[in-house]
This record gives structure tokens, sequence and C-alpha cells, in this order.
């Protein structure tokens, strides 16, 4: 890495020690590939009342299986989720959706299927000139490598029955910082170190860990606009898309859906156009969404047990206990007594 940014290993290794001190560089967090892991990922789009958001957001701080959520305006205003479900377990996702309807703290909901591997990129510097606080992106290149024959968006398969506890220890630390010192991790896995060297092998090899993405501080975003793309197309144009995002230089996440694909960008704000007249040329339709990068909230891999046979997906765990732990919050609100009321009447 020190040779790709231009400068000696010791040089680049206290430019590091010098981003974390000042709280710029917060971690490399481990990207999970969930397909593999047994999970569904499921994009929830949520329309909130704007004074119910913080309610709304403590209820997908309470839920075991979210593993994003932001602020938003635009085609969705209120909260947009990512959530990596257990596999057949989409209905306890829905009961949830629906309690929070019929509590008043959600307008309507909608949701979209990951129907293939998801496509990450990082930003890239090199096209970033400090003395003129510009970037330099050649899009028309970009597009010009655009090609007629993308690979086909990737298989995969389920390795979960070769996971076990420990794995779920390790990945979780993985997610909070992946360059911590390799016996830092161990130990508070509670794993040898040989282990950790041999399973970490493992998920990058199966695709349990897809990608490593950089988490800064909210100060450094100040660069980036970050959008929600929605696009409808053909299976071609997503597979286009798929590919040519890992040569983008903003960090992206591209998730292939049934009807195309969703892109969340972090673009700088003069690129907005570029990116917004590449896709009006490629796709049927649209929808964009502007996600406040202050209110967003990334969650670490969870360990949460495995039962026999997968995890665990009762409606107990996947509704009851999410709205119980929110209302314990604030059990005198207008929420609780209107919740416990219609409980009662069902």
């Amino acid at each position: 890495m020190s040779l790709d940014a231009g400068i000696t290993p010791i040089t680049f290794s206290n430019r590091i020690r010098h981003l974390r001190q000042d709280n710029i560089l917060l971690s490399i967090s481990a990207q999970l590939g969930y397909s593999i892991l047994g999970l569904d990922g499921i994009l929830l789009f949520l329309e909130v009342p704007f004074k119910n958001i913080e309610i709304v957001e403590r209820s997908l701080d309470a839920h075991p299986y979210t593993r994003y959520r932001v602020r938003c305006l635009g085609d969705t205003n209120g909260v947009y989720a990512v959530m990596a479900i257990p596999r057949g377990s989409i209905s306890m996702l829905l009961k949830y959706c629906d309690e929070l309807r019929r509590m008043g703290l959600i307008n309507r909901y909608r949701y979209e299927y990951s129907v293939a591997a998801w496509s990450h990129t990082e930003t890239d510097f090199k096209h970033y000139d400090l003395g003129t606080d510009s970037w330099n992106f050649d899009w028309a290149s970009w597009m010009r490598g655009f090609t007629r024959d993308p690979p086909p968006l990737p298989s995969y398969s389920v390795v979960l029955d070769q996971l076990d506890g420990r794995d779920m220890r390790i990945l979780r630390q993985l997610t909070m910082d992946a360059r911590d010192k390799k016996k830092d991790i161990a130990e508070r896995a509670g794993v040898p170190n040989y282990f950790l060297t041999r399973r970490r092998q493992f998920y990058e090899r199966s695709g349990v860990i897809s990608c490593y993405r950089v988490v800064v501080h909210r100060n450094a975003s100040r660069l980036f606009s970050t959008l929600l793309f929605e696009c409808i197309c053909p299976i071609g144009v997503t597979e286009t898309f798929a590919e040519a995002i890992k040569r983008l230089p903003f960090q992206s996440t591209l998730v292939p859906i049934k009807d195309g694909f969703i892109l969340q960008t972090a673009l700088p704000s003069i690129d907005l156009p570029h990116m917004g007249r590449i896709l009006q040329r490629y796709c049927d339709e649209v929808r964009v969404t502007w996600s406040d990068y202050d209110s967003s909230m990334r969650y670490w891999f969870w360990d949460v047990p495995l039962q026999e046979g997968g995890w665990l997906a009762s409606k107990e765990f996947m509704v009851n206990d999410v709205i119980e732990n929110v209302l314990d919050q604030a059990p005198n609100s207008t929420y609780s007594l209107i919740y416990s009321s219609k409980k009662n009447l069902i």
C-alpha cells in the first residue's frame, strides 16, 4: 500500500497512525457477503413523519438484523435501512414493519431483495487535487470502458454449515476494525492466533468477506454528497454497471435487484450531473434519494447465537422483542399507549 501511495512504508505507517489519532480514519471494516452466510440482503425504505424519525431509528437500532440505516429525502422521505435477515424470514420483517405502521410511526414502507453479490468500491484520492481542492475524474473514459459483454452477476454457495461460534466472534471483530493487531483480534474473539489466520483466509477465499471498507469521520465526508440511485433496467445493464463500478474512484455500493440495481454512492457535488446523465442513458427509469451521512449508523456484525439449522428467526426475536425494547425506553409515550391498546384488541 505504501508503494501505491508513493511513500516509504515507515512514512505510510506514521501517516496512518496520525489519521487514527486525529479520529479521521476510524477503522477498516470487513464487508460480509450476506448471501454466503445464509442471510437475505433486504433494502428497506421507510416513509416516516419527521417527528417520528428518532423513535424509528431506535427501533432499527434494537433490531438484531439491521446492518445500516440513514435518514433520507427525495423519492423516500424518512429512513433507508439495510437488513440482513435469515433466509426465508421476510414475513417476520414485514410483521415488524406492519407494527411500526400500526403504531403510527411510519406511513408506509417498501423493500427490495438483493438477487446477487454486491459490488463495492472505495474512494481513490489519486483523483483529488489538494492544491485546488477539486476532483479530476474522466467520466467519458470511465463510460468508454463499459464492456458490451460483461461477466454475469456472480453466483454463491452458502457456507454457514462450515462456521461456528468462534467464527461469529472473529467476524464481529473484523467488521469493527480489520487492521487491529492480529493478537488483539484473536484475544477479543477468544481464539489462538493460528486459528484466526487460517479462518481469515477461508473467509476471503469463500466470499464471507467480500471486501474491506474505509470508515472515516463524518468531517471527512464534506467532499461528497451521498445519494441513492434506484435504477430500473435490463439485467445486462445491471451486469455492466456491476463491473464498471469497480473502476469508480468514489466509495460506492451497487446492489442488484430483480428490476435493476440500487447504487449508493458518495460523489463530489460537481460530479453528480455526470452520473445522472450516464444513468439516464442506460436505464429505463432512475429515482434519486439524498441520504444524510451525518445521521448514518453502521452496525458491526452481531454474534447472534446460531440455532440448529441456521439463524434465529422467531417472531419473538425479530418482532416482539424489538418493539418492546423501544417501548421500554419510553413507557409513558403516546406510542406505548397506542401499541398496548391495539395489542389488546387483537
